[in-house]
């Protein structure tokens, strides 16, 4: 048995609490339904959700025979079954089995509401290379529904996944509280640093005036280890 939560590192502790929020997510169950888990370390709670979401995503039979008739059907019509037929956690499973062009241009005839549904559905891992080919401006408009919906563990789950111009559209659409937030439970905090240097050093400090506002600004201090010495030095001593 790991040892207890308050023996560990502020960062430790946050991905901790960051990770059980993701299985609970991945769960559909209250947080506060896995206290239990926070005895178990970052690593192997990250190992039960790889766990999980292996199980969920792993594509049995019927959904590889759902993908392969998308390809055989106009892109209108999937894209009309899709949202009104399948639902979102079906569309998520089914689309890493699609064409990764076909299923942006499925995406780009989908609503903006339903595509957010599906992204907080997805493993960003199954679909990276989708990811990398939807267009910024489509980006920019599924983070501003995530963002009105607070959903920070769907947002920071994606970082790490899209290119820079999506991570420039994204951020375009993200104020400082959001960001706080998505920083705070990012899935791939290596690309941290990145992904603050493409927002630049005037949107770290509302990020680090966000943080004294909200009370969270230990938190914001035990991301430190993934900023450059540059953005180390805009947070507080």
């Amino acid at each position: 048995m790991s040892t207890s939560v308050d023996s560990r590192s502020p960062s430790e502790r946050l991905e901790i609490d960051a990770e059980i929020q993701r299985i609970a997510k991945l769960l559909s169950v209250a947080r506060a339904e896995l206290e239990y888990l926070y005895e178990l370390s970052a690593a192997e709670l990250r190992q039960l959700r790889n766990q999980i979401t292996a199980s969920l995503f792993d594509g049995p039979g019927i959904m590889k025979r759902l993908a392969a008739a998308s390809r055989i059907l106009p892109v209108s019509m999937v894209a009309n079954l899709a949202e009104k037929v399948f639902g979102p956690m079906l569309g998520a499973r089914i689309a890493g089995l699609v064409d990764p062009d076909q299923a942006v241009e499925i995406a780009s005839r989908l609503s903006i509401p339903f595509l957010a549904d599906v992204a907080a559905e997805l493993d960003p891992r199954s679909v990276a290379t989708i990811l990398g080919k939807i267009p910024p401006d489509l980006i920019a408009q599924v983070t501003a529904q995530l963002v009105a919906r607070e959903d920070w563990i769907s947002l920071g789950a994606f970082y790490g996944y899209i290119p820079d111009a999506s991570i420039r559209a994204g951020i375009a659409e993200t104020d400082a509280h959001a960001m706080l937030h998505i920083a705070l439970v990012l899935d791939d905090k290596s690309c941290l640093g990145h992904v603050i240097d493409i927002a630049g050093p005037e949107r770290l400090a509302a990020t680090v005036a966000a943080a004294e506002a909200e009370g969270l600004t230990e938190q914001l201090k035990a991301l430190a280890i993934y900023l450059t010495p540059e953005q180390q030095a805009q947070l507080p001593a």
